[in-house]
């Protein structure tokens, strides 16, 4: 099916606000529960079967542009605007049958923003037969004020020229596209549910032996990194029904080079992390949105067919696009089985600890902070943080700089940690390296501290 059947062009259209609108967009805050969301109901899944003269489906999969909500704001800043159509091109270049976008368009629900990431999809797919499906994401629903709340589903149906709700089949297998009912960061499929079942249960009986795909915004709660702090109360029931369920979302911003971010229980989830910034949790000094987190976006591309089910992990920077721990990429046995080889808990206990030199670390005192300088960790996958342990049992986490790619990361290594943190009684200080499983390094590194901080 032709890219342009999935971009059909809308008529512009003059909104008139009532009232009663109005006065729901007051009473909510500017939020999107609004009565216009109404205008665009969750029918019957209507199913698009697609057929792709190929042996091999490549798809691309990325999410969460979090695109400018206005035009002074993109000639501002347009640096999430360029790693889309780096990602697009790059899935152009690699002439992918198939692209996934799991949400958040925007930073805000406007527009501009939708009509930006269309015009990115017609200048590197125009012309071709890529099929891309689109979903919202819960930026997608945010207003900055009342004044600017606009109908978001209309709005994006209009403009993307996608239903907020779809269902292919491409090459017999079955994508389903699911954006979720409102704007909530946690709850966001209540009225999603119905529809999604009846999707579900559809697919189920057409795909004996074959994964089924479903790409929704928010992650399951408690599945795959990033899934504690940012996953959604109102999937897990439902999904766990589903054997061979296989879900992509984004949200989280977690960097796809943990490998957590494939979880399989009683289906499989993974995180798309984002083509904005990288986040990580909370809980270490230098920040969830840690140094240089626009430097690497990053996404998918899944390998698909009859005997393949492969899926890599690609960056796409300003120097070039690159294959991310391209010696491992996530595979499954077709047809296809969910055998739980990716389970934490048989993967944590197959994981070796990172190892560290015992050494001496530089310690510098710089203005307000205190500087640890020593050789890098090492690890079997990659060093995720450092513990910093003092004499007196304060104990301080720093992430790594994983997150911009492995063949990146520094062979020295630069904590600050601000002295405000330190006691009088902190004299000494050991730091080990700690993996993503949460193992820790035997040995150290050292220092003592010369100049304690005055309180």
């Amino acid at each position: 099916m032709p890219f342009s059947a999935f971009l059909t062009v809308f008529t512009s259209t003059v909104w008139t606000f009532s009232a009663k609108y109005v006065r729901l967009c007051l009473r909510n805050k500017g939020s999107s529960v609004c009565q216009a969301e109404k205008e665009i109901p969750m029918r019957k899944p209507k199913i698009q079967r697609i057929s792709i003269d190929t042996p091999l489906l490549k798809i691309g999969i990325i999410s969460d542009t979090q695109l400018p909500p206005t035009k002074g704001g993109l000639r501002k800043k347009d640096t999430y605007l360029q790693s889309l159509r780096r990602a697009l091109a790059a899935f152009r270049d690699m002439q992918a049958d198939m692209v996934l976008f799991a949400g958040d368009i925007g930073d805000l629900g406007t527009r501009f923003s939708f009509r930006t990431y269309r015009h990115a999809l017609h200048e590197a797919f125009d012309g071709t037969p890529t099929v891309v499906q689109t979903i919202m994401g819960n930026h997608d629903y945010w207003n900055k004020s009342f004044l600017t709340a606009i109908p978001h589903r209309l709005a994006f149906r209009r403009i993307v020229g996608q239903s907020p709700w779809t269902h292919y089949v491409v090459n017999g297998f079955h994508f389903i596209g699911a954006s979720p009912n409102c704007g909530s960061m946690t709850a966001g499929y209540k009225k999603v549910l119905p529809w999604l079942k009846e999707a579900l249960d559809t697919a189920a009986a057409e795909s004996e032996g074959k994964p089924i795909f479903v790409m929704t915004h928010n992650q399951p709660r408690d599945t795959c990194y990033g899934a504690d702090e940012w996953g959604d109360d109102t999937l897990d029931e439902l999904f766990s029904g589903y054997p061979n369920l296989i879900s992509f979302s984004g949200h989280s911003h977690y960097s796809i080079l943990d490998e957590r971010s494939v979880w399989q229980g009683k289906y499989t989830v993974f995180s798309t992390q984002s083509l904005s910034y990288t986040e990580l949790e909370t809980g270490k000094i230098n920040g969830t949105i840690p140094p240089n987190a626009e430097e690497t976006p990053m996404g998918f591309l899944l390998e698909l067919s009859e005997d393949t089910f492969r899926l890599r992990r690609l960056c796409f920077t300003e120097n070039g696009v690159t294959e991310e721990k391209p010696d491992c990429p996530w595979e499954f046995p077709m047809p296809y089985q969910n055998d739980g080889r990716y389970a934490f808990d048989k993967r944590k206990a197959a994981n070796r600890p990172p190892e560290m030199r015992a050494q001496t670390a530089q310690a510098v005192l710089d203005g307000g902070e205190i500087r640890f300088t020593f050789d890098a960790g090492t690890d079997d996958d990659f060093v995720h943080s450092y513990k910093v342990l003092t004499n007196d049992g304060k104990e301080f986490l720093f992430f790594s700089d994983f997150y911009n790619g492995l063949t990146r990361m520094r062979a020295r290594v630069t904590l600050a940690l601000p002295v405000s943190q330190l006691s009088k009684t902190s004299q000494s200080v050991r730091i080990y390296a700690v993996d993503s499983w949460g193992e820790q390094s035997v040995d150290f590194a050292e220092t003592v501290l010369l100049q304690r901080p005055e309180k």
